[in-house]
């Protein structure tokens, strides 16, 4: 049972230093084709820093122009103090890059991808009301998408095609 315990956490360890890349990372994701079901990584290089990876593949979009598209979320963990950052990135037909939105936090993400809508739910957010839900119509892909808080209060997250964005 040791023997078995030792070799489990070796391989974790030879897995997460395996994933530096994070167009890696996605790929590998991608490659599992689990919709809703997040995996974990340990990208920290210092004993005493953290900085853990959270990626989600949530589906596949169509677009009006029969464009083919993959939704992944990317939740970060970082520094002593714990700092979150979320990114929606999407992926074209041939799993390369599109583009990505840059969300203020992770708990900021969508939780599912339903009929071509992205589902944000406020249940993690104190400051909003947590039983607003918004709906993303990806039908064409947004340059711009608002995650209501309370009200018409909310938040804009502009779409970033520029290809350095994935590193």
């Amino acid at each position: 049972m040791n023997k078995l315990l030792i070799v489990s956490i070796l391989l974790c360890f030879s897995c997460a230093r395996q994933f530096r890349d994070k167009e890696d990372i996605v790929l590998y994701v991608l490659s599992k084709n689990v919709v809703g079901k997040t995996f974990k990584f340990n990208l920290s290089d210092k004993e005493d820093y953290l900085n853990e990876v959270d990626v989600a593949y949530l589906g596949e979009i169509k677009t009006k122009a029969k464009k083919k598209y993959y939704i992944v979320t990317w939740g970060r963990v970082f520094g002593p103090n714990k700092h979150t950052t979320g990114s929606i990135l999407l992926y074209d037909n041939k799993k390369q890059f599109f583009g990505n939105y840059v969300l203020g936090a992770s708990n900021d993400l969508p939780i599912k991808l339903d009929k071509n809508e992205l589902l944000f739910y406020n249940t993690t957010k104190n400051e909003c009301d947590q039983s607003l839900v918004t709906k993303i119509d990806f039908s064409e892909i947004p340059k711009n998408i608002f995650i209501k808080c309370s009200g018409e209060l909310g938040d804009v997250y502009a779409l970033n095609l520029d290809s350095s964005a994935k590193k």
